[in-house]
């Protein structure tokens, strides 16, 4: 194969691929507007999205012609989940999170955002506004914010140097120092709170979860509402998500505590009222057989 017919080939996949992306973002759209928002010629975005559709990526509406995500490109992000251990072992603490009124999401940092993985509805009255594979800020999300500080200082201050860090609501933080001040206390209490901060109404908090080898391979959060909230109850929402991010990591091998726990679920939670200050989370230590 030539090296220019590589060229076009690559060239081709990388289109098919941005169309895939754009309808994933939006309702089902004609020729002419993804050909518009891509910025290709009508009839190149009409050959790749007859391409898509021949082999089940996308489908076509019958009376309006426009297209929409297909069934093939659902079961490949079936499949990207069912071979997700983390996916596994957070889902059973997301649904102990809803039971108990709160809003369960767990999110992976991916380039300059959080992706969610998985979100779980509660009977609270918050609704759920994203589904999985959506993405949200890093700065202004309990997930966001327990998944940068797990990097060093100067990487954080380099990756949201390089991004847009929009003010959401009057009490989004948009200061990159500001921010690294916050991250600081993060890493001492291990976990990341964001009230009001990317949507009004809502009090969140966020904690990484832990693979075998103690690295941050994603992060769960829990979302109530703030109207009325007491300090006691916002101290609650976070002992629970910190015993649902603790949960999780033991699942897959964690070291917390010195105490080295098996993969095997752990049959239900002991939850206990609170009546102090919300916990410090417990420092994790080396896994085994690592340096300290």
């Amino acid at each position: 194969m030539s090296a220019d017919n590589l060229s076009s080939e690559n060239q081709s996949v990388a289109r098919a691929l941005s169309m895939l992306d754009l309808l994933s973002l939006s309702p089902p759209l004609g020729i002419r507007e993804i050909a518009r928002r891509l910025e290709l010629a009508p009839s190149i975005a009409q050959r790749l999205a007859r391409t898509l559709a021949n082999a089940g990526y996308l489908e076509q509406s019958g009376e309006t012609s426009r297209y929409g995500i297909g069934y093939r490109a659902f079961q490949v992000g079936n499949a990207f989940i069912g071979q997700n251990s983390l996916h596994s072992a957070v889902m059973p603490e997301l649904h102990v999170l809803a039971d108990l009124h709160i809003n369960g999401f767990l999110g992976v940092h991916r380039d300059h955002a959080v992706v969610y993985l998985a979100t779980v509805q509660s009977n609270g009255p918050i609704a759920l506004t994203h589904r999985p594979g959506a993405q949200t800020y890093l700065h202004s999300t309990a997930l966001g914010k327990a998944l940068l500080a797990e990097m060093p200082d100067q990487q954080v201050r380099q990756l949201l140097e390089q991004i847009a860090l929009p003010r959401l609501t009057d009490q989004t933080k948009v200061s990159v120092p500001q921010l690294l001040t916050e991250l600081k206390q993060v890493r001492v209490q291990g976990y990341a709170t964001n009230d009001e901060e990317n949507r009004h109404g809502v009090f969140s908090a966020g904690a990484v979860v832990l693979n075998s080898e103690n690295h941050a391979v994603g992060a769960l959060s829990g979302g109530v509402p703030s109207a009325g909230l007491t300090k006691k109850e916002r101290n609650r929402v976070i002992e629970l998500v910190v015993e649902a991010a603790r949960n999780a990591s033991r699942r897959l091998g964690a070291t917390i505590d010195g105490e080295l726990i098996s993969t095997r679920h752990r049959a239900g939670l002991m939850l206990k009222k609170i009546d102090a200050p919300a916990p410090v989370a417990p420092k994790r230590r080396p896994a085994r057989g690592a340096r300290a």
